[in-house]
C-alpha cells in the first residue's frame, strides 16, 4: 500500500497577475509566496471580511494557506482549507477555476488517506488509521465524486490493515493474541466480501488459522490433564482444517508460491495427513535443496545441514547412494 505524498499545484500565475498588490488578498498572497503562513492567514482572514469575499480566487488562496500551516491544530486547518475551496467553487460561476479548485481538494483529501497509512505503519494505531481511512472516503464522496468507487484502494488498505494485526501477533502476551487475531480475519473477510479471490486476503486468512492450529499443539503445559490434550488436539485439528480451504485457493491464485506451499505442509502435519504433508514437503524442499548443498560446500562440518540433506534424499527427493554419502559423512563428524 503506497503513501500518497501530497504535492501542491499552486497556480502561481493565477495570483501574480492581478492586481492584487493593494489588497488583503494580494497582501496574503505575498507573505503565501514568501511562506509566511501565519501572516499570510491573518492577512486572508481580513479579505474575506471585505468585498474579496465574492472572488473565487481570494477562497482558493484562502484553502491554500490554511492547507499549509503545520501545527498541532491542523486537521482543525485542513478543514477550514476544504471548506474554503468549497467556497471557491461555488463563487466560480464560470467554471475557469474548476480544474485547479479539483486539484486542490484532491491534494488536500488524499492526507487523510496519508494520515492512515502513517498511523497504521508508523505508530501502530490502528482505531485512528481506520477512522481517517474513513474519513477520507466520506469527505472524496460529498466533495469530490459521489458514490465513487473506492474498490481497489479498500482492497488494499484493509489487506494492510489485516497484515498488521497479524504481525502484532507475534509481539504481544498468549492473552492478547485473540484479539489481534480476531481483528486480522476481520479485515481478510472484509477484503474477501470484495474480491473472493484476493491473493493475500485468502493467504493471511489461511496463516491465522494455521497458526491458532499451531498454539493448541504447541503451547500445550506439562500439567495439562490428558482430557485437556485430546480437546487441545482437537481444536488444533479444526483451525487446521480451516486454514487449508484459504490456502488451497490462494494456491490456485499462485500455484508456485512458496509461502502458501509452506503453509500446507505445516497444516497437512498437523493432521497427520502423511501423503499430502510429503507432497508439500517435496515441493518446499525442492526450493531450499540446493541452498543446503551450498551450506555444505561453505561447512562441511554443518551437522544440522547435513541432517537436512539426509531427510531429504531420503523421505522426499529420494536418492539413497546420495541418503548414505551424507548418512557417512555425519557418522565421521560424530564419531572424531
Amino acid at each position: 500500500m503506497k503513501l500518497v505524498r501530497y504535492i501542491s499545484l499552486l497556480v502561481l500565475v493565477l495570483f501574480a497577475s492581478l492586481s492584487y498588490s493593494q489588497s488583503w488578498t494580494g497582501r496574503a498572497f505575498n507573505f503565501y509566496d514568501a511562506k509566511d503562513y501565519d501572516n499570510a492567514k491573518s492577512a486572508i482572514d481580513s479579505a474575506i471580511t471585505t468585498y474579496e469575499r465574492f472572488d473565487s480566487q481570494t477562497w482558493q488562496l484562502r484553502g491554500l494557506i490554511y492547507g499549509n500551516v503545520s501545527t498541532s491544530d491542523q486537521l482543525y486547518y485542513r478543514e477550514i482549507a476544504l471548506e474554503s475551496f468549497v467556497r471557491a467553487k461555488s463563487l466560480d460561476s464560470t467554471g475557469i477555476y474548476t480544474e485547479n479548485i479539483n486539484s486542490y481538494l484532491d491534494n488536500t483529501l488524499i492526507r487523510y488517506y496519508n494520515d492512515a497509512v502513517n498511523f497504521l505503519l508508523e505508530e501502530q494505531n490502528f482505531e485512528k488509521s481506520i477512522e481517517s481511512y474513513e474519513l477520507y472516503k466520506d469527505l472524496y464522496r460529498k466533495l469530490r465524486v459521489a458514490g465513487f468507487e473506492f474498490t481497489t484502494k479498500d482492497i488494499n488498505f484493509y489487506n494492510a490493515v489485516g497484515a498488521e494485526f497479524l504481525k502484532k501477533v507475534d509481539l504481544v502476551e498468549p492473552d492478547k493474541k485473540p484479539y489481534f487475531r480476531e481483528k486480522a480475519l476481520f479485515y481478510c473477510n472484509k477484503v474477501l466480501k470484495i474480491d473472493s479471490l484476493d491473493y493475500m486476503a485468502n493467504f493471511n486468512s489461511g496463516i491465522v488459522h494455521y497458526n491458532i492450529g499451531a498454539d493448541y499443539v504447541m503451547t500445550a503445559k506439562p500439567e495439562t490433564t490428558l482430557e485437556e490434550l485430546t480437546m487441545n488436539l482437537k481444536k488444533s485439528e479444526d483451525a487446521f482444517l480451516k486454514a487449508i480451504v484459504p490456502l488451497h485457493r490462494a494456491e490456485k491464485l499462485k500455484p508456485n508460491s512458496l509461502e502458501v506451499q509452506e503453509a500446507l505442509m505445516g497444516c497437512y502435519y498437523g493432521l497427520l495427513n502423511n501423503n499430502k504433508y510429503l507432497k508439500y514437503q517435496t515441493l518446499v524442499d525442492k526450493h531450499y535443496i540446493q541452498s543446503y548443498i551450498d551450506q555444505y560446500k561453505a561447512d562441511p562440518t554443518d551437522q544440522d545441514n547435513i541432517k537436512k540433506l539426509i531427510r531429504i534424499y531420503t523421505y522426499t527427493l529420494i536418492d539413497e547412494e546420495k541418503a548414505d554419502y551424507y548418512k557417512n559423512i555425519l557418522f565421521d563428524l560424530k564419531n572424531k
